[in-house]
């Protein structure tokens, strides 16, 4: 039988130990509690040796982020505006149907869910939970899967979703986290929430809270309630699921567990989940289409030969 040569240096202590551990853990000759020692030993060491090396892929990653520039000019883009040679708006050029509003103009109860329902430690953490992310881990290894992200990381797969990606992959889980990271450098815990009410994509051409309370409720992001502000919080777990238009009875259903969560984590009283999780969800429901201004045959014209010009 050939003998194996262990590798030199750091790799050959390694081995000895790996060795050892291992041959404790199935020599018949070592006590149970030798062997359970050995064997967490061992467990610990392969442990220690993956997260060196997906940190080390962490850092390969890196430059394949966006980085910080490229974050910061996210939360400041402005739509492109045609104006005739008079002074006239003839257009406004958007890339999604949105209606950018500070938290000022967004009512308290769609904040508190929003915390309560994704993320409780949001200003706790610095882009990841840990607690959370080993949860998650725990529960998926069980067929129980459930989200452990952050907001920061859901901003992070939202604001760059050809950068990150979308597939569950650990490539796409260190490029999330990576990005949150430097996110969370970028923006003020303010400027996250900001960011991430005024990006999340609502259905019906509906970017952001304000257009979403529009089109859901006809009303101003500001106004609305604590049902309402449950109601679009809870479509953030599936939008099309989740969708109060024609899933009602999964969107209440949906919307009582926000409010739940807004119990656990001390914003809501008791005495009101049990007074409002009875009420059904009253829509005012109205698509909002894009405003298209005083020329619309020619903002058209003019806006496929930019794109032809200088690209999207």
């Amino acid at each position: 039988m050939a003998e194996i040569v262990p590798p030199l240096g750091r790799g050959r202590r390694l081995y000895r130990w790996l060795a050892a551990y291992f041959r404790a853990a199935i020599d018949p000759t070592f006590s149970n509690r030798a062997r359970i020692i050995s064997g967490v030993k061992g467990l610990a060491v392969l442990g220690a040796l993956g997260l060196a090396l997906v940190v080390a892929y962490g850092v390969i990653l890196i430059p394949f982020t966006p980085t910080i520039s490229h974050i910061r000019r996210a939360k400041i883009d402005q739509p492109s505006i045609l104006v005739s040679s008079d002074g006239k708006r003839l257009a406004t050029f958007k890339p999604m149907n949105r209606e950018w509003v500070g938290l000022n103009r967004i009512s308290p109860y769609v904040i508190n869910a929003l915390i309560a329902t994704e993320d409780h430690r949001f200003y706790q953490h610095y882009g990841i939970d840990l607690l959370r992310t080993v949860t998650g881990v725990a529960r998926a290894l069980i067929g129980d899967p459930q989200g452990g992200s952050t907001l920061t990381q859901q901003l992070a797969r939202n604001l760059y979703p050809e950068e990150v990606g979308r597939k569950r992959t650990i490539t796409r889980k260190i490029k999330e986290t990576i990005t949150a990271i430097k996110i969370e450098y970028a923006y003020t815990k303010k400027e996250i929430l900001e960011t991430y009410l005024n990006t999340m994509p609502f259905l019906y051409n509906a970017f952001g809270i304000e257009m979403a309370a529009r089109t859901y409720f006809d009303k101003p992001a500001q106004k609305l309630n604590v049902i309402e502000s449950a109601t679009l919080i809870a479509m953030l777990k599936g939008t099309s699921y989740y969708n109060p238009v024609l899933n009602p009875e999964r969107a209440l259903k949906r919307r009582n567990v926000v409010l739940a969560q807004m119990v656990k984590r001390g914003v809501l009283s008791q005495a009101d989940f049990d007074r409002l999780k009875s009420r059904p969800i009253r829509l005012d429901f109205e698509p909002r289409p894009e405003a298209v201004g005083p020329a619309p045959h020619l903002a058209v014209q003019i806006r496929k030969w930019l794109i032809d010009w200088g690209g999207p």
